[in-house]
């Protein structure tokens, strides 16, 4: 089994995991893990709240293993951003469309034939014509499946704590919700894929 290139095409993943504390679940994974311009800039772009500036500072703090990819939605933003105009509520949505749609985004991990792993929350997501090296998982089949291995004690533990968030400095409009409840989504890649540590 090879190991996977983590794909975040939605800021899901990674709010639920700050609301339980276990961003650091991330690094166990010992994976690259992609991340659009724009769903950066969304989880990051007010750092007088706290998850945000605590999010930029992870993320920032371990580049590698974060990448953080370009994308021309997230540039019209960031240039919009510095000129002081008016930004679209869904750009993270449209980064990641223009990532999955341009030939220098997805297809380019793609296309080397090594498996990729799409960790995401969004219940819209639809991949058509998936190729058979994309791995598909969410939030909480990655939890599933960390516990199977004994990297947590618990994926409830961790999954009570993002639905009723207790943590210094959550709120409890961080409350997280999931619709793949109670054992989320992992379909692996027909080749043989390891998101697995």
């Amino acid at each position: 089994m090879r190991r996977c290139t983590i794909i975040l095409p939605d800021a899901g993943p990674i709010n639920s995991l700050w609301v339980a504390g276990r961003l650091d679940l991330l690094l166990e994974l010992d994976m690259q893990i992609v991340i659009v311009d724009a769903v950066y800039d969304e989880l990051t772009s007010d750092l007088s709240y706290l998850k945000d500036a605590e999010v930029k500072d992870f993320i920032d703090g371990n580049s590698p293993p974060f990448l953080i990819e370009r994308t021309d939605i997230g540039e019209d933003e960031r240039q919009k951003r510095r000129l002081g105009q008016k930004l679209k509520k869904n750009a993270g949505e449209l980064a990641m469309v223009d990532f999955v749609s341009d030939e220098g985004g997805l297809e380019r991990y793609l296309k080397a034939n090594e498996p990729v792993a799409i960790l995401f929350e969004d219940a819209g997501l639809r991949v058509f014509n998936r190729p058979p090296n994309l791995h598909l998982i969410s939030t909480v089949g990655l939890l599933r499946g960390l516990e199977n291995l004994g990297v947590i004690a618990s994926a409830d533990e961790v999954i009570d704590e993002m639905l009723h968030p207790t943590k210094p400095g959550r709120r409890l409009e961080d409350a997280r919700r999931f619709t793949d409840l109670p054992d989320g989504v992992d379909e692996p890649a027909a080749i043989g894929s390891s998101w697995k540590p």
